[in-house]
């Protein structure tokens, strides 16, 4: 039971540590009272075709829509181009830069992130996960 209450109040955060809004935004992630943040920075790490896939599922949008269309590398290599989305997933394993982030997935949702201040109704949100979770615990006793 604690081993579950613990992944519902993880959260991955998505981001790319180039970009000085998104390190903002990881500020804002970890601090949110009583969840594991468990950062990918798309800068050093990886996710795989698969994972994103399931994360745009995850997302409710099409592979396309997690790309971000303002990137210097998609305006001036692949704006023009017509993907199918196995390329796309390729796309982004090779080139995360690409990617729309920052993005947070958590058990219950994913969402990207516009703004820092998102952070502040999210943290409401999961606050409401926590309470369902403990008073589910006490009935189950």
């Amino acid at each position: 039971m604690v081993s579950k209450k613990k992944s519902d109040m993880e959260i991955k955060f998505i981001y790319n540590s180039s970009q000085i809004k998104e390190r903002e935004a990881y500020g804002y992630a970890k601090s949110l009272d009583q969840h594991y943040i468990n950062a990918i920075d798309l800068d050093k790490e990886f996710l795989t075709e698969r994972q994103w896939a399931e994360l745009a599922k995850k997302l409710n949008v099409k592979v396309k829509d997690l790309i971000d269309q303002n990137n210097d590398y998609y305006q001036d290599v692949l704006q023009d181009k017509d993907f199918d989305e196995h390329d796309l997933l390729r796309l982004m394993k090779d080139h995360p830069q690409i990617i729309k982030t920052p993005i947070i997935d958590s058990a219950k949702f994913a969402r990207f992130i516009k703004s820092p201040y998102d952070f502040n109704e999210m943290d409401m949100a999961f606050e409401e996960i926590q309470n369902h979770l403990a008073n589910k615990g006490e009935s189950d006793d």
